[in-house]
């Protein structure tokens, strides 16, 4: 049921709440990041409750009642991964810091996790236990970060198996992830470049040994 306006203030006020809150709205179809789309849908949010309240309508009163905890909560979700996104995105090898971003699996010993030529979907960072490359007689100890160099070649193949020798608990961020994180912030594209640049280096290094 709608409230009947009894002053020309009571007017002027509902008005502008309601221009306020269209205004807003229509600017919400331009945003392209999403922190500035959020603040806006949280603005307008505001403008119709103010609107709703002053002509008591109530579907959009309970409407945007509901709607602004809900932005107000993904607003500090995004704040959040953006705040792990740039502390894992200083552009020194510091593997560690990529760990609170990955998603953690359990691998009994004698597992492939992967087989040469497969499709890399996936780079991993190994939290315990001992992976083991066959083809290039490598084994690796927990702390290493492994299998991200098959992203970035054109087939996206795998250049060598990795089979789990003991039971291991490994940290993926899979290949999708990895893009939303880049497009989230470019800083986490450039520390993950400093990470690839960094793993070319150790293993020329290797070889030439």
């Amino acid at each position: 049921m709608l409230v009947e306006l009894n002053t020309m203030s009571d007017i002027t006020w509902v008005n502008t709440a309601l221009w306020l809150a269209s205004g807003l709205v229509f600017a919400a179809f331009f945003m392209t990041a999403i922190a500035p789309l959020r603040y806006i849908a949280i603005a307008s949010n505001v403008a119709f409750v103010i609107y709703a309240m002053g002509v008591w309508n109530i579907p959009i009163l309970v409407l945007h009642v509901a709607l602004l905890p809900l932005n107000i909560l993904r607003i500090l979700q995004h704040r959040s991964l953006l705040r792990k996104v740039r502390t894992a995105a200083e552009c020194r090898p510091h593997v560690e810091k990529l760990v609170p971003l990955m998603e953690r699996h359990h691998y009994s010993s004698g597992t492939f996790l992967f087989r040469k030529g497969d499709q890399a979907d996936a780079m991993f960072f190994l939290l315990s236990g001992t992976i083991e490359f066959p083809e290039i007689a490598m084994t690796i100890t927990p702390g290493a970060l492994f299998g991200e160099m098959a992203l970035f070649l054109s087939d996206k193949r795998r250049t060598a198996s990795a089979i789990c020798v003991a039971d291991c608990e490994i940290g993926s961020l899979s290949g999708e992830r990895i893009k939303e994180l880049v497009m989230l912030d470019p800083a986490f594209g450039l520390s993950l470049t400093c990470l690839v640049a960094s793993r070319m280096h150790e293993n020329n290094i290797r070889l030439s040994g």
